[in-house]
């Protein structure tokens, strides 16, 4: 799937940034570093170079220590890199990133953007387009919803359906940049199988992306960033500071349990979506079904106490039960029926708990 058929010392090069996007993903990713692993050998380079390039686009995107015009301008020549394929937009674009503090595993990513992208390079043309047209999608349709820390220029959503164009920029592109993949790989997966997945692609990143901005919603409100629209809040007489009141709380909680239902929804055609994946490819399937598990056993912990929201400490699930999940789909990864029937338990304790709150 990707070549290294060079001579000795470009073999040496190309491999030695192979194992720097390995060390670099987990590093900038806590849900598909260990999930990436599992895919098939000739997939997880490819995926995991198409991973790190995405969470370059996001890292500009969300950096507090770039203006909006300046994000606008990287975004637009990062975009460069993978339309025109010229040494000068990489070099244009790696100029404008050294004002970036090097303060996280993610801006180190960006610096060493050449060491991703001679992986990138070494892949075949077709893969090279597979993941190109994605990372352009996603990092054009950035320049939207770019937000400055000192004066923001974009900084709240004013409806639900700018909800929905948001999460498919930052991660419903990456549901349809990983159908390409798989499709490419697999032989299983027929055009009008590809066809089917595609039509679902979309929610399998919308819905894993909004139980993170669900489940991270407080601190990005206390940062002075909101992914709450306008239109939700004031369907519930709520403001983006009063929502914190102790008299808004019942509220405040409808508005969290509407915002779950919508992720929720997304998570039921990802589910369908990994269900059509052929049985044979059963590391996909892991690769897939694990995120959407832990997705929604984190919205399942969110509804025992929704409020908990509000709260400065981040809700995530124990060890255990990632843990848990990762064995049961294991065991029944080649059985659609036993994997539905275990995301519909999961699901029903979930509506389960959502009832008892209405009731209380």
């Amino acid at each position: 799937m990707y070549n290294l058929s060079f001579g000795k010392e470009k073999i040496t090069r190309v491999e030695a940034d192979v194992l720097y996007c390995k060390e670099m993903l987990p590093k900038v990713s806590r849900t598909f570093a260990p999930t990436i692993r599992l895919l098939p050998q000739i997939l997880e380079v490819p995926v995991t170079v198409a991973y790190l390039l995405c969470r370059i686009a996001d890292t500009v995107e969300d950096s507090p220590d770039l203006n909006y015009e300046k994000k606008r301008q990287l975004l637009t020549g990062y975009a460069r890199i993978f339309t025109e394929n010229r040494p000068l937009s990489q070099e244009a674009f790696m100029k404008g990133v050294a004002v970036l503090p090097r303060k996280s595993a993610d801006d180190e990513l960006v610096y060493h953007l050449p060491r991703v992208l001679n992986v990138f390079r070494s892949f075949s043309l077709t893969v090279q387009k597979h993941i190109s047209r994605w990372v352009v999608e996603m990092s054009l349709g950035m320049q939207k919803y770019a937000q400055e820390a000192k004066r923001p220029r974009f900084t709240f959503l004013k409806s639900m359906k700018e909800l929905d164009e948001y999460t498919y920029y930052v991660a419903g592109t990456v549901g349809y940049l990983l159908t390409e993949l798989f499709s490419y790989y697999s032989h299983k997966i027929t055009p009008p199988l590809k066809k089917k997945m595609e039509n679902l692609a979309g929610s399998f990143g919308k819905g894993l992306q909004l139980v993170n901005i669900i489940r991270d919603m407080t601190t990005d409100l206390r940062r002075g960033q909101s992914y709450i629209p306008d239109e939700l809040l004031e369907k519930y007489r709520l403001s983006r500071d009063s929502i914190f009141d102790r008299e808004n709380a019942d509220k405040a909680e409808e508005l969290f349990n509407e915002l779950i239902q919508n992720a929720v929804h997304h998570l039921d055609n990802a589910m369908n979506y990994i269900l059509l994946i052929p049985k044979e490819e059963s590391q996909i399937r892991m690769f897939c079904i694990l995120p959407v598990f832990w997705a929604m056993r984190t919205l399942e912990k969110i509804q025992q106490n929704t409020l908990a929201l509000l709260g400065s400490e981040k809700i995530k699930i124990s060890r255990s039960i990632i843990r848990r999940e990762y064995f049961l789909a294991m065991v029944g990864i080649r059985s659609n029926r036993l994997m539905r029937r275990h995301y519909l338990r999961i699901r029903q304790e979930f509506n389960n708990l959502a009832l008892d709150t209405v009731r209380i």
